[in-house]
């Protein structure tokens, strides 16, 4: 098991602590726990890097509720949300040629958007991220999560001189790679002047743990869990399955057409030797026929109020729990 590089200080001890939320289950989990250690809401915020671009752009490889289930999150809480993402988000950048990489964007304190970078060096991609464990070759993780919080910490005068606390969800029982992950490190956008902890809250958690907290809380988690899914991060997710990406194309048929219209456009597949017409093929779906859920997921707003249930309603383990699917390696 790595070892930590730095020491994680008292919570209290942080001007603000920051929560990567993805709208998945372990983010979540990652916000509730730091609730229960006393961490007040004042205090907390989350932070939101939409995957396809501004809000409002539409669904490529996100859930198309995403966006707003977190916004909802952040309104059930009492909690502060910065939302930021890469200009033209994951297709321009996968489409990309002879271009530069577009700029970062990011809420600024006054309600305007900051900007970042975008003057680079022209280059061409034209193909999907590549199912491996290497961010250069899985540059989505890179291009449009890991830079985009950097930018964010590096650009916003609120986070210019402190310390802060950066807190991610991922755990070590998700892949072979995230099981070698340090749990507090430095992040790279600290300074002399900014100290930025990074902290993997959950990551020696098993994902009982996970569901535990979510039930204390009374937290209806993603849609997309009730209808099968393991996994949120995206709803086409270059690791799915032949089950998920049958799944995929049966909930959100125009988004898995243009996912394949793409590989067949660039002459390169998400997966050595399989398009994911083939994989669907060879997958069954397993979405249940939830009229409400299919509805919340692929909805452009969530409802506050069915972020925590009412007291008399019961909280139900979703389908997706425990499934394992396809993820980082």
């Amino acid at each position: 098991m790595p070892k930590d590089t730095i020491e994680l200080l008292p919570l209290e001890a942080y001007d603000r602590v920051v929560v990567a939320s993805s709208g998945g289950k372990d983010s979540l989990a990652c916000l509730l726990y730091l609730l229960e250690r006393g961490v007040p809401a004042e205090r907390l915020e989350l932070w939101h890097h939409l995957i396809d671009g501004a809000p409002g752009s539409p669904a490529l490889m996100d859930w198309p509720v995403t966006g707003s289930y977190v916004r909802a999150l952040a309104a059930a809480f009492g909690l502060a949300l910065r939302q930021s993402w890469r200009e033209g988000g994951f297709e321009r950048e996968m489409t990309r040629s002879e271009t530069p990489t577009g700029p970062v964007r990011f809420e600024l304190d006054d309600g305007t958007l900051g900007q970042s970078g975008g003057r680079g060096p022209a280059g061409t991609r034209r193909k999907f991220p590549q199912v491996s464990a290497d961010l250069k070759v899985r540059w989505c993780s890179a291009y449009l999560k890991v830079d985009v919080g950097r930018a964010v910490f590096s650009n916003v005068a609120r986070y210019a001189r402190g310390r802060f606390l950066f807190v991610t969800g991922e755990r070590r029982d998700e892949s072979p790679a995230r099981s070698r992950y340090a749990a507090v490190q430095p992040h790279e956008s600290s300074t002399r002047a900014r100290r930025v902890d990074h902290w993997r809250a959950v990551l020696d958690w098993p994902e009982s743990e996970v569901w535990d907290v979510i039930r204390r809380w009374r937290v209806r988690p993603h849609p997309a869990y009730y209808l099968g899914f393991g996994r949120v991060s995206c709803a086409a997710c270059i690791f799915g399955q032949p089950d998920q990406w049958a799944s995929v194309q049966a909930l959100l048929p125009e988004q898995f057409e243009r996912v394949a219209g793409y590989e067949a456009a660039f002459g390169v597949t998400i997966k050595k030797g399989m398009t994911v017409r083939a994989a669907a093929a060879r997958g069954r779906s397993f979405v249940p026929p939830d009229e409400r859920q299919r509805a919340l997921a692929l909805a452009g707003e969530y409802p506050v109020e069915l972020v925590r249930l009412g007291e008399d309603e019961e909280w139900v383990l979703p389908a997706g729990a425990f499934r394992r699917q396809g993820g980082p390696t």
